[in-house]
């Protein structure tokens, strides 16, 4: 909540979510009580950057086929969780599979569509939700230069695989490498940390 009011900079109402339930169902709660068209779900482990909700609704405005806007993420230490290949702004790729963590989108674009409900606990719901915003024949993509921190730890998943069983018999199939921004762990091994401008090395 810090990080919000400390750094959006467009008129806005702060709704949290926190009942002992599914995200999907938080998720859904929260947009029962909003009242305008414009929505920013954020996870409670993001640190936002200035201006990223005045640029990611540009972005959202600048294209009327755009469905959703992500952040592009890394972690605490500079690392990030999102491949290169998949970043672009209102021009990228048309296929991309945003994560839930930080994104933007107009309910009236896409038709106020909720999450569905029968995910448990967390993973999957949100890119459900992506998919059938393609469906509508829109799109979702990530804005390279807004960088969100997110203090992401990772832990047991209790319902993963089951949610990943309900995806795929829902879908017939799981995303594939281009569909999807997140980075994978080979991804992340191989990367290393960018000189420092302007450093001299020893």
């Amino acid at each position: 909540m810090w990080s919000v009011a400390t750094t959006a900079d467009l008129p806005f109402e702060l709704i949290v979510a926190l009942a002992p339930q599914s995200v999907a169902k938080n998720r859904n709660a929260g947009l029962d009580r909003a009242s305008q068209d414009v929505v920013a779900f954020l996870d409670d482990d993001v640190l936002l950057p200035a201006h990223w909700l005045s640029r990611l609704v540009e972005a959202l405005a600048g294209a009327r086929d755009l469905g959703a806007v992500s952040a592009r993420l890394t972690f605490a230490d500079g690392r990030p969780q999102m491949r290169d290949a998949a970043l672009g702004g209102a021009d990228g790729p048309a296929a991309t599979t945003i994560p839930g963590t930080c994104f933007v989108y107009s309910r009236r674009r896409v038709n106020d569509q909720r999450f569905d409900h029968r995910y448990r606990g967390s993973q999957w719901e949100d890119t459900d939700w992506v998919w059938h915003v393609h469906q509508r024949g829109l799109r979702t993509v990530v804005c390279r230069d807004v960088h969100v921190v997110h203090e992401h730890q990772v832990g047991p998943k209790p319902h993963l695989e089951d949610n990943m069983r309900y995806f795929l018999g829902k879908w017939g199939r799981l995303p594939t490498v281009t569909e999807c921004a997140t980075i994978d762990r080979d991804e992340l091994r191989a990367w290393s940390r960018p000189p420092i401008p302007g450093a001299v090395e020893q």
